[in-house]
């Protein structure tokens, strides 16, 4: 009597156990808070970055020779101001256009090579008519073979390029507002005091600056992605 009382209690909860398994899960709650967490930083980063593109652009328009008529107007006192409010909001327009922009151009690159059926499908490209090399070819036959054999893989490559060179831009952007020496200096500047390791001289915080305005959106992005699909593993 008792073996057999144990025997179902312990199916019983074996079944149980089955069915927490199987059933529908719900993911841990602080995942899901930490999901709207991650969502505000992304956007106060975002408010906070469009600021040094802003500054960009108003130097570019400063750099502008406007008609006389237009400064005539920019002189008066209410019309002045007016024009000068005006700018502003061109400004933070443009900046934030060119923001956005770069972001997308950094972000392309990073969600493409991170998409598994985009990937299957230039690996399986590459892997397809292939043209194989042969001593009897001329010159001009092997170049022609190795620019078509290289046709297939040719927007990941312009894929990588176009990410690196980005960033790199958007970095030395972005140095342009934060300058990387104590004191002030542009980038060159700085080249110089890498090539004599005058490192005391670099302003580290503006270089961290310069390295949150360009890395941390996509950083929190990928960071929220994965999270996200964390969330939908539990729940299958």
């Amino acid at each position: 009597m008792g073996l057999g009382g144990n025997k179902s209690s312990s199916s019983k909860s074996d079944n149980t156990r089955t069915y927490n398994y199987n059933g529908t899960q719900k993911p841990p709650f602080m995942l899901q808070i930490l999901i709207w967490v991650i969502t505000g930083i992304i956007i106060s980063i975002i408010l906070a970055n469009i600021k040094p593109y802003e500054i960009i652009a108003a130097r570019y328009f400063r750099g502008i020779t406007y008609s006389d008529l237009t400064n005539f107007l920019s002189s008066l006192w209410v019309i002045g101001g007016i024009f000068s409010l005006f700018m502003r909001f061109i400004n933070f327009g443009f900046g934030t256009l060119l923001w956005a922009g770069i972001q997308i151009l950094e972000l392309i690159p990073s969600e493409l090579l991170g998409h598994e059926k985009f990937l299957d499908k230039n690996i399986q490209k590459a892997g397809k008519n292939q043209y194989a090399s042969s001593n009897n070819d001329s010159w001009e036959v092997k170049l022609a073979k190795k620019l078509r054999n290289s046709c297939s893989t040719e927007v990941l490559r312009f894929l990588i390029i176009l990410g690196v060179c980005v960033y790199v831009v958007d970095f030395f952007l972005c140095l342009t507002v934060f300058p990387p020496v104590k004191g002030g200096g542009d980038v060159w500047k700085l080249l110089d005091i890498i090539q004599y390791q005058q490192f005391s001289k670099i302003d580290w915080e503006n270089i961290i600056r310069a390295v949150t305005t360009v890395g941390a959106v996509q950083f929190l992005l990928k960071l929220r992605k994965i999270i996200v699909q964390i969330i939908r593993d539990l729940k299958d």
